[in-house]
């Protein structure tokens, strides 16, 4: 695995050649008089930068759209792009891990992945694109608490987020007629807040059902890897890089929501950083090369 945080000779020899690139390269001109010049890589940021102003969250369907032209300005751009390409690749190669351990242990197609938070959030994009049905639930704050008493009392927009559970598939009756597993993921410590979410789910919300798991993503990651020494190397190294040290948030396209202030939940929705949007292309086209592209209707909604 590749972490980019680690990565520095190469995104040295990366930054070097594309300064070079950009130096020596091709040259076109950019206007009638033919007196102002750029380089082939401007055209294409500028491509680029048109298509994801065009969208708040890179899609399937965004990249499905894409002429020849625009596939390939899109690569050259996020390719120059080293710390978001390493990012992707990593998450990419993680999460194919993790979904081989998944289907072996819940069946293929037979559960919902759901983030609770950002931290499980960069394995999910891999996942809603591979065609798994994909929930997030974005919370944040837990950790300040010391029981699950004081977070009760100090939830604020309860029923705004209710309405947004719903609006997510999140309720009794969407849960109870379903055939999968729901697995609700969120990278843990101690487990407190794991804990602390299932309680507002379960208790505040009132949804409850046979068919729902909380689970540890740090833990099943390691499980993922069943004692082959590379993938408990790769996977740890993500757990730390990625998980401990919060890297992957900026990459999902989601804004913190604390749990003091979840009537703020409708701001959060449409939330995508042009970092995000590069994440998002890298791992479909990245996808779409491996033959691994799928689009799951159910993920409609998802933010």
């Amino acid at each position: 695995m590749k972490i980019s945080a680690i990565n520095t000779i190469n995104f040295v020899k990366s930054f070097t050649a594309s300064k070079n690139e950009n130096i020596t390269g091709p040259f076109i001109p950019h206007n009638q008089a033919g007196d102002t010049f750029v380089s082939q890589f401007a055209v294409e940021n500028e491509i680029a930068q048109k298509i994801f102003n065009s969208t708040k969250k890179f899609s399937i369907k965004n990249y499905g759209n894409l002429s020849e032209k625009e596939l390939e300005a899109l690569r050259n751009v996020c390719k120059k792009d080293i710390d978001t390409s390493y990012v992707a690749e990593d998450n990419l190669n993680t999460a194919l891990n993790l979904k081989t351990y998944l289907d072996e242990k819940y069946g293929k197609d037979k559960y919902v992945f759901v983030s609770i938070g950002r931290s499980p959030a960069g394995l999910a994009r891999v996942l809603e694109f591979m065609g798994i049905e994909t929930k997030y639930l974005p919370i944040s704050g837990l950790r300040d608490f010391t029981c699950v008493s004081a977070v009760m009392r100090r939830l604020n927009g309860f029923d705004e987020y209710g309405d947004f559970l719903k609006d997510q598939g999140i309720t009794n009756e969407e849960i109870s007629d379903s055939d999968k597993s729901y697995l609700f993921y969120d990278f843990t410590h101690s487990g407190r807040t794991l804990e602390f979410f299932k309680n507002i789910l379960t208790k505040r919300y009132k949804i409850k059902q046979h068919n729902m798991y909380f689970l540890s993503l740090n833990d099943d990651l390691i499980k993922a890897s069943k004692n082959n020494y590379e993938s408990l190397k790769n996977n740890e190294e993500y757990i730390n890089v990625y998980l401990f040290a919060s890297r992957i948030a900026q990459y999902t396209g989601l804004t913190e929501l604390d749990v003091k202030n979840l009537f703020r939940i409708n701001g959060i929705k449409n939330f995508q950083s042009d970092e995000a949007k590069k994440f998002n292309f890298l791992i479909i086209d990245n996808l779409n090369k491996l033959g691994l592209l799928k689009e799951n209707p159910k993920n409609k909604k998802s933010l």
